[in-house]
């Protein structure tokens, strides 16, 4: 009986310590997140229109790792970058704040970072998801708010993703070496 409750603590520990090392793979930057806070502090108040069941980006990363190939998946992260990119530039024109402009051109450039360097490329396949996401109003304040309320959840499965691809090719590149001393 004290066996199996040390073997249950113990799988539960081995778990546990997994699951803070994938999320600590695909967290977001301590200053980044400091930046997207102080936004939401200045751009959220007492919304009610947050939460009306009508997400920005949240439903289409549902969807995302259940009916996408990694590729596919790879490429609508990249559009969902680049409606951000455009979100960020308009909340940017729009305001009048320089501290708010400077913490607004500090998360873009992040979040064009991770875009260039892991989700480049567009392809027709997608074209659906691609129209929902280009529709998107950026000038809409309610959408503004609700795609910052988001954003953490949206960089986290970037980063994810990001970390999959490079396992992936690590892995591949393991195989061709040993292929090669072969």
């Amino acid at each position: 009986m004290i066996a199996q409750h040390m073997m249950a603590f113990f799988w539960g520990v081995c778990l546990l310590s997994l699951g803070w090392m994938t999320y600590g793979e695909a967290s977001v930057p301590e200053n980044l997140d400091k930046s997207i806070d102080e936004l939401k502090a200045y751009y959220i108040k007492d919304d009610r229109e947050l939460h009306n069941a009508h997400p920005v980006f949240l439903r289409i990363l549902k969807d995302l790792k259940v009916n996408l190939e990694e590729t596919e998946q790879n490429l609508l992260m990249s559009i969902i970058m680049d409606t951000y990119n455009r979100i960020f530039t308009r909340m940017e024109n729009d305001s009048l704040d320089e501290a708010t402009k400077e913490k607004l051109a500090y998360v873009q450039d992040h979040l064009k970072k991770l875009q260039e360097n892991y989700f480049p490329g567009k392809s027709a396949e997608l074209k659906t998801y691609a129209e929902t996401l280009w529709a998107i109003k950026e000038n809409d304040p309610v959408v503004q708010r609700k795609a910052l309320f988001e954003l953490k959840r949206v960089y986290r499965e970037a980063t994810q993703l990001r970390n999959l691809k490079n396992k992936e090719r690590r892995r591949r590149q393991a195989k061709s070496s040993k292929k090669q001393k072969s």
